[in-house]
């Protein structure tokens, strides 16, 4: 099972692999998650070199599913996405402050640019 799918599906690839007690690789195959469909799928393995195995399949389900990420604790999440809420509403604050800033300069007069040349 891959969770959650990622927005970049096209450039996202899966390795699975068959490894020994040793935890070296037996076979593998490798495919873009933007091409693999939900369900039942067989795998055509690969040796350690990338060659396939003659008569060696894996079948396999895949299903996509919605997970928070499984590194940081929601709650963690959610304290930072807010920081950079607050971090990015402070940060349009100071653009718009300074937009009006500069809307209230008026551009120089043709008078006033001596032209030098």
């Amino acid at each position: 099972t891959a969770s959650p799918p990622p927005p970049e599906k096209q450039q996202t690839v899966l390795r699975v692999a068959v490894v020994d007690d040793d935890e070296e690789d037996v076979a593998y195959e490798t495919c873009v998650l933007g091409v693999l469909r939900q369900g039942y799928r067989v795998l055509h393995m690969r040796s350690a070199q990338g060659t396939r195995i003659r008569n060696c399949y894996l079948l396999c389900h895949v299903s996509f599913t919605t997970q928070v990420n499984a590194w940081v604790g929601e709650g963690e999440m959610m304290e930072y996405v807010r920081s950079k809420e607050k971090e990015m509403e402070e940060r349009v604050d100071e653009a718009e402050a300074e937009v009006a800033k500069l809307k209230g300069l008026t551009p120089c007069s043709s008078s006033s640019y001596s032209g030098a040349g």
